[in-house]
């Protein structure tokens, strides 16, 4: 049967997969994959895992209709995910591993067209080896890996967005650590230069040559398409994925509740920005205003002094990590969900999980979050790394008379993830039908 007209072998290649924790992206390629195989595709997820036994060694279980291999990596999902902290020698080893892997897999199992999600631990080398066996590979554009080296587009050392790869740009940052700025890391070079060695610029000529050897992209923010348009190989095409809406409430909480709740679903992760969030809360404390912040997610053993030094004991609550089956009713509880990223955030999905829900949004103007968030009309941005701004946008909602009530109004629906299988398929199809050796199947 031609390829056009018969079910497609799809292979799903992952960082993270549920239940283990792999942030939005792990849950999308969950959601994507049982969206596929219900549609009638074989579907199969290769992604890692940190357990004991030997490394580089898989393991197979069954999530529904998709089969999932779990690589054993244990080094790298415990401590150094990207192999910066490896060098030259123990990092092209690695790489011949990884490559080896893949090529057997491919040898047991042909699949028609290959999904590279972001997958830190694979390095370079695996995509180069799937490219080298003439399948065809569609990047999905969680983050910016393929043209970041530090996967968020945050320019180093000015901690700066990032328009995209240049020669010059790349070795700069990868040779500097957010020192601040340039005056800060020159000195540093000294004696970077010899401990790192041609290491980092080796990785920056793979990443190239991973990036060239894509078929296409698919994104699902216009920012992450229009970073990857014309830099890689192939068309990167803009898909709307949504979240997964199983269990949302049918009935909506009576908000704003006295005292107005904030919720940070960051936890204290350095790249959340939590630290910003503390500091524009003590203000408005200082302020005389009443409220309440929510924070789950990871913990790092010093929030309660971080909350502390701040003086808001009474006004800080610490939830912890909720469980998956809690998200709906854990969004239910706030009223007004605050983001304060450090970084260039490619899409943020806590805007659409609170939508779904009925509460607002307040995030800063980067990356993906402007598509998600219509500024004053469902929720509120800040200028990127802008405590006042945030703390202004924070007070506005608890004085503003009428602006809760009108934010809450103005929220759209949300795209549901398990909806878009069909035009995922689509999506291959097209990809498929270009390309040069599969488009006469």
């Amino acid at each position: 049967m031609p390829l056009r007209d018969r079910p497609l072998r799809i292979w799903q290649i992952c960082e993270s997969y549920p239940p283990h924790y792999g942030g939005g992206a792990a849950i999308i390629v969950r959601d994507i994959s049982h969206a596929l195989a219900g549609r009638g595709h074989d579907v199969q997820v290769l992604t890692t895992e940190s357990r004991p036994g030997a490394d580089y060694t898989g393991r197979i279980e069954p999530d529904e209709s998709v089969r999932v291999e779990r690589i054993n990596l244990r080094y790298f999902r415990e401590r150094d995910p990207d192999g910066w902290q490896l060098g030259m020698r123990a990092w092209r080893r690695h790489e011949r591993r990884i490559a080896q892997l893949i090529e057997e897999r491919i040898r047991s199992w042909r699949p028609d067209i290959v999904q590279y999600h972001t997958t830190r631990p694979f390095g370079e080398g695996a995509p180069l080896a799937i490219a080298r066996n003439g399948l065809p590979i569609v990047a999905m554009l969680h983050e910016a890996w393929f043209l970041c080296a530090r996967l968020m587009l945050l320019r180093s050392p000015q901690s700066e967005p990032c328009s995209g790869p240049g020669p010059v740009k790349c070795l700069e940052c990868m040779y500097s650590h957010y020192d601040g700025g340039h005056r800060q890391a020159l000195p540093k070079l000294t004696w970077r230069l010899p401990r790192l060695g041609i290491y980092p610029a080796y990785r920056l000529w793979r990443r190239r040559a991973a990036r060239r050897a894509l078929t296409g992209a698919v994104g699902y923010s216009h920012f992450m398409v229009d970073a990857h348009q014309t830099r890689t190989g192939g068309e990167a095409r803009y898909v709307p994925i949504g979240i997964n809406l199983a269990g949302v409430p049918a009935t909506r909480p009576s908000r704003p509740r006295k005292p107005l709740r904030f919720g940070f679903f960051g936890g204290f992760q350095p790249n959340k920005g939590i630290w910003s969030v503390l500091d524009a809360a003590a203000a408005l404390k200082r302020q005389g205003l009443e409220f309440e912040l929510h924070i789950w997610g990871p913990q790092d053993g010093d929030e309660t002094a971080e909350v502390a030094a701040r003086d808001l004991e009474d006004r800080v609550l610490l939830r912890g990590v909720y469980a998956p089956r809690e998200m709906w009713e854990t969004y239910r509880e706030i009223d007004v969900a605050v983001m304060a990223t450090t970084v260039c955030e490619p899409f943020g999905r806590v805007p659409l999980e609170a939508r779904a829900v009925g509460a607002p949004t307040i995030a800063p103007a980067i990356g993906g979050l402007g598509e998600s968030i219509r500024d004053d009309v469902d929720g509120l941005l800040f200028e990127f790394g802008d405590v006042k701004e945030l703390e202004r946008q924070m007070r506005r909602v608890l004085t503003e008379k009428g602006l809760f009530e009108r934010l809450v109004a103005g929220l759209l629906p949300t795209i549901d993830t398990r909806t878009r299988g069909e035009v995922l398929e689509a999506t291959y199809r097209s990809i498929l039908a270009e390309h040069p050796t599969l488009a006469r199947s």
